[in-house]
């Protein structure tokens, strides 16, 4: 079964749903941001040059897609009472508000997808939607959430922990590609093919925090303790990024081993980090049983029981044990910026106002909400990789 989606921007179309509205005075200024082939930070980052103001001042509710049209909210503190127009992305003024925004005023997403070269019936299309109406989807992290993971498959976070210091280094450096902070390639080239040779890399260093790392590697001898202290000088938000990444691979497969406990998990869909689980049908228990399921995300300081209905304990240390770890209070790293924060996350989700309409023999148009956090292309998986 295949299809495509994402074949021109204007294919995918993602709107913020917000619970900031605009005032007349306030210290912060809101705007509409609409972007198209930019990612969030790279549209942050030109508005930022366009209007002289450092990225601190700038508030948002979530990252959006970089192949996309995308329209989201932005706060930025003493912001011109103005629109501001570019080639791929504008701004337009809403008013004040007295706070930045952030992803807890951020409610959903509104999404109108066109898929294309479908190749399954209409009436298959549309029992897929019934199901998923009637008992939602897996709430997985879907795979452009790890995109910081590069060929080696592996997580920078855990290497950390477990004290492979150079091999995160290397992860973090010549490796990391994430859409959220874009490196260069001739940085991460370069460093590839010479790896140990900061000083012939450091001319390609584009952020402040990785030209302070190679001059400081270049200068100290190779060492364990080397490697610690430069890890210290990796930027603390991108350190907390590269941890809720390896937060969110333990949390799907989580998820994955309750959805086996409960005897639910009818096809799997493959992705490059392993697979997902996916359900038709639910009786009334386990459908009832699992909307009121929130699974925390994985931290040193989360207390877990086991219960009848289902052992999470039980299951998170299975999952620990996989990853070589003998519980969570191993999830430390002593790296100032790399700390494990913990809340819940519901372990299903049910897409709001959910419908396709056919456009051509082997073209169909998506429409849906969903609740801030959740991947619309999951739904489009669930729909058209179902079997």
């Amino acid at each position: 079964m295949t299809f495509k989606y994402k074949v021109h921007p204007e294919d995918f179309i993602v709107s913020e749903v917000i619970n900031l509205y605009p005032q007349e005075k306030g210290e912060y200024s809101l705007y509409l941001l609409k972007k198209e082939n930019l990612t969030t930070w790279e549209a942050l980052g030109q508005i930022a040059k366009t209007l002289k103001l450092p990225l601190k001042y700038f508030g948002y509710g979530g990252l959006k897609d970089k192949k996309a049209v995308a329209f989201q909210y932005i706060t930025i503190k003493d912001g011109p009472k103005r629109d501001l127009k570019s080639s791929n992305f504008e701004l337009v003024y809403l008013g004040k508000v007295n706070k930045p925004l952030s992803k807890e005023h951020l409610l959903g997403n509104n999404f109108e997808i066109k898929v294309y070269d479908v190749d399954i019936p209409e009436d298959k299309i549309l029992y897929e939607l019934e199901s998923i109406k009637n008992f939602g989807i897996p709430n997985y992290f879907d795979e452009q959430r790890f995109s910081s993971v590069g060929n080696h498959l592996k997580f920078a976070a855990k290497e950390i922990i477990q004290g492979n210091y150079e091999e995160a280094l290397f992860l973090i450096l010549a490796e990391s590609s994430p859409d959220e902070i874009t490196y260069s390639k001739k940085l991460r080239n370069c460093l590839r093919k010479n790896w140990r040779k900061w000083e012939n890399c450091l001319k390609y260093a584009r952020l402040k925090w990785e030209k302070e790392l190679l001059k400081f590697l270049s200068q100290h001898k190779p060492s364990k303790r080397t490697f610690k202290r430069a890890l210290h000088l990796v930027d603390q938000e991108y350190l907390f990024y590269l941890g809720n990444v390896y937060q969110s691979y333990l949390w799907n497969e989580v998820l994955k081993e309750i959805l086996k406990y409960l005897e639910v998990g009818e096809f799997s869909i493959p992705f490059f980090l392993g697979e997902f689980y996916f359900y038709r049908k639910l009786s009334e228990e386990k459908l009832n049983l699992l909307k009121n399921l929130k699974i925390p995300f994985p931290s040193p300081k989360l207390n877990l029981e086991d219960t009848e209905k289902i052992p999470l304990k039980s299951l998170y240390l299975k999952v620990l044990n996989r990853e070589g770890f003998q519980d969570l209070k191993e999830l430390r790293s002593f790296i100032k910026g790399l700390i494990f924060k913990t809340y819940p996350r519901p372990a299903i989700v049910f897409p709001q106002n959910l419908s396709c309409v056919r456009l051509s023999e082997k073209t169909y148009k998506l429409t849906f909400f969903l609740e801030k956090g959740s991947y619309a292309t999951l739904v489009l998986k669930r729909i058209f990789y179902a079997p």
